[in-house]
């Protein structure tokens, strides 16, 4: 048996914050803040470089603002129910963000990828794992590196990073 508390049912017309009702609304306008200062920032680029950046911005202002709208029509309500459990999760989460980063210029995009996408998906992973899981994930992670590899590096023609072990 569980001894996992049940959940208190959310009204329709409602919406179950991830920690506060206040928290919620923090977050969006995080982005629009962070959205301006990009669109700010690719002012001083060229008309080509500036593209990516300021797609990016408009598109993050646009959900951020929509998010917003959204909390406003809605009742939010907080979490009371939320599981500590879920700290070592996030801490977790960051230290592996963090790592990606820094072993990226050694290890190259799709080494670093692969391995984040791993050690990520071992953090986030709450079942029970069963080979026929872990293959499923292991395949979802090796085609969606290749496909962000692919994007990035063949489509968009972003330079990134081969990895100086790999370099010779």
């Amino acid at each position: 048996m569980s001894n996992a508390m049940p959940k208190a049912r959310v009204s329709r017309g409602e919406i179950r914050a991830a920690c506060s009702a206040r928290a919620e609304y923090l977050l969006p306008l995080l982005f629009i803040a962070l959205g301006s200062l990009c669109l700010w920032q690719a002012r001083d680029m060229s008309q080509l470089g500036a593209v990516f950046p300021v797609t990016i911005a408009a598109v993050m202002i646009l959900a951020s603002v929509l998010r917003l709208l959204q909390l406003t029509l809605h009742r939010v309500i907080d979490n009371v129910e939320r599981h500590q459990d879920s700290t070592p999760r996030r801490v977790l989460l960051v230290v592996a963000m963090t790592g990606w980063a820094l072993i990226m210029p050694w290890a190259g995009f799709l080494l670093a990828g692969l391995a984040s996408f791993f050690f990520l998906m071992l953090i986030a992973q709450h079942k029970p794992w069963t080979p026929r899981r872990l293959l499923g994930h292991l395949m979802t992670g090796v085609v969606l590196v290749a496909c962000f590899y692919g994007l990035f590096a063949l489509l968009l023609n972003v330079p990134l990073p081969m990895g100086r072990w790999f370099m010779g």
